[in-house]
């Protein structure tokens, strides 16, 4: 980690006079599975050595403007503590890597975040100051939580998809594979309906849609959005279970009516 720190120094030095003087600036390291099934590891530099590193949903390039991206010849043992830190959750990662500059305000959400205490606190600081809840969520994601969000982070199960993105999961609802095409509108509508109701009964949830990120090209009866920190509150599995089964009622009674 120190060659890595004194590699960062020296990069922010060398764009010394064309990053803007009112900005922060830092050099950043993130290494992120390739099949994107675990979360993304991010080391930031200053300009003074100190380190910060954050488990988070997100590359710095999806969230903030990358200046200077740039190689780092000796990025193994990055890739090492990845891989040791996914088994830690039981996951296996195939690590790609990044390096570059990023400017604050950091817009990076922490699962995790450790490193140089100082700067953390101020970070974090700078952050209640301007009500914003990047860094900070780390506060508010115990163990557990974030052991779901590792086991779901961005895939399907069950019919239900997890995707993470900056504070909050947007949880999709896949339409059952057995419904014919003749009745998908019915299903969208009714899904449509019974999500309506969803939101009105927890209030910490929101709606949602389908992101371009999510590569999901079929129709789907519903996305929600929920903070990280709440996110098994609610046991998506069986509440999906639940849309599944008032739907097909609802569709079967349909089918009964006839026209005289």
């Amino acid at each position: 980690m120190k060659e890595l720190s004194q590699f960062g120094i020296n990069y922010l030095e060398k764009y010394n006079n064309v990053l803007a003087d009112e900005f922060q600036h830092y050099f950043y390291a993130s290494i992120f599975d390739k099949s994107h099934t675990f979360p993304v590891y991010t080391v930031l530099v200053d300009k003074e050595g100190r380190s910060i590193e954050i488990l988070g949903p997100d590359h710095p390039g999806k969230v903030m403007s990358v200046l200077y991206p740039t190689l780092f010849h000796n990025a193994s043992f990055l890739e090492t503590k990845y891989k040791n830190l996914a088994l830690k959750y039981k996951k296996v990662a195939y690590p790609e890597t990044s390096f570059g500059i990023v400017q604050a305000p950091l817009k990076l959400t922490a699962y995790r975040i450790w490193g140089d205490e100082r700067l953390i606190k101020k970070l974090i600081f700078s952050e209640k100051l301007k009500g914003e809840n990047f860094l900070s969520l780390s506060l508010s994601i115990d163990d557990q939580t974030l052991q779901f969000i590792i086991d779901h982070f961005k895939q399907w199960q069950n019919g239900v998809f997890y995707f993470p993105y900056l504070g909050d999961v947007h949880v999709v609802f896949r339409l059952p594979e057995n419904v014919e095409s003749s009745k998908v509108s019915i299903y969208i509508e009714l899904g449509r309906i019974l999500k309506e109701k969803t939101l009105k009964k927890y209030t910490f949830l929101d709606n949602s849609y389908k992101l371009p990120e999510m590569k999901i090209k079929e129709p789907v009866m519903a996305v929600f959005k929920v903070p990280a920190e709440k996110i098994t509150a609610i046991d998506f599995q069986d509440l999906y279970e639940k849309f599944i089964d008032k739907i097909s009622k609802i569709v079967k009674e349909i089918d009964k009516i006839e026209i005289d």
